[in-house]
């Protein structure tokens, strides 16, 4: 397999390329095929850019003290339907090359999957909860940069289609959970099973910390993401990246799986987390499912499915405003 043109994806500087690019920069095409449910929430993501930001109320409303503001704001986050909320310091290191935040606070907000969908990765029915749920974080985040703005104070909603920082970084340091060995955030009530959108604000907020549970301790001896990825793309050593020590997927093994298979999500459905998590609820569904698998011809089968990479891809001309969307593909195999 030829390596990806974007060769900055994991370079000196942390820059944005969308998952579909990426794909697309190994030599696959994402799956188009979608529920008609799908198709909505990937609209409402999309229409939603247009309202991440706004214009700020005349009137300010100032708060007794920080606390007293990062409880107001965290009540509203729960009644929008977040399931968990931090907030931490927006991070320079971890905003994307090019985008200006001003911003001095992060507000991180988690919304649980339904494993029941989850599960049964990977498939257009999993593929759909993805995208529910970067519809609902979205809706959840957008309202709450209005509910801060109305306050007078400046606020940006960050969601799927419009983020300026990376998430999870700022997840981890807002207490949301700790990277696990897939490359997904693991938090001890919602397992793996949940995505994260963000609203940054200059509002003063006390901030939240990291809450180290053991879990990077049990994913170093853990091998179940590690055997059930198709693409063989998960490690058990970690890296260096920009500074720091983690765990790495190898984006071009898992990128045909990725593009082939509704953004796959084999690896977060077999985490043992999630069994765990939700108070049980999914431990006997989890367990069936891991027991009716065969790993080696399950293995095989997902292989054979593939599709044939393109035999060349064309780079982008240029890393200027709106490269990231002009990946294209030359040839077929």
């Amino acid at each position: 397999m030829a390596n990806s043109v974007l060769s900055e994806w994991s370079g000196s500087e942390l820059r944005y390329v969308s998952p579909a690019q990426v794909v697309k920069s190994f030599g696959y095409k994402t799956v188009a095929e979608r529920t008609p449910e799908a198709y909505e929430y990937r609209k409402r993501s999309v229409e939603r850019v247009a309202l991440a930001d706004g214009e700020v109320a005349p009137k300010r409303t100032n708060y007794p003290s920080p606390e007293v503001a990062r409880s107001e704001v965290k009540t509203k986050a729960l009644d929008l339907g977040a399931n968990i909320v931090g907030v931490t310091h927006v991070d320079p290191q971890h905003v994307y090359w090019g985008e200006d935040v001003s911003h001095q606070y992060a507000i991180m907000i988690a919304v649980a999957m339904d494993f029941d969908e989850v599960v049964q990765s990977p498939n257009m029915a999993s593929g759909a909860e993805t995208l529910r749920i970067y519809d609902v974080t979205g809706q959840i985040a957008t309202e709450l940069a209005h509910f801060i703005r109305d306050r007078g104070h400046s606020a940006r909603a960050h969601t799927m289609k419009s983020e300026q920082i990376n998430m999870l970084p700022h997840a981890y340091a807002a207490g949301l959970g700790e990277l696990g060995k897939h490359g997904s955030l693991i938090n001890r009530d919602l397992g793996c099973s949940f995505r994260v959108s963000a609203v940054t604000t200059n509002l003063p907020l006390a901030v939240d910390a990291p809450r180290p549970e053991g879990i990077d301790d049990i994913c170093s001896k853990c091998r179940m993401c590690v055997n059930y990825c198709p693409g063989d793309a998960i490690s058990h050593d970690k890296q260096q990246v920009r500074g720091v020590l983690k765990w790495v997927i190898d984006t071009g093994a898992c990128a045909p799986y990725w593009g082939s298979y509704y953004a796959c999500g084999i690896c977060i459905a077999v985490c043992p987390f999630n069994a765990k998590a939700f108070d049980r609820r999914f431990k006997d569904r989890y367990v069936e499912t891991i027991k009716s698998i065969d790993l080696v011809s399950w293995r095989t089968e997902l292989k054979n499915g593939l599709q044939k990479p393109w035999t060349h891809v064309q780079q982008p001309d240029s890393f200027t405003e709106g490269w990231r969307v002009r990946v294209q593909d030359k040839a077929s195999a």
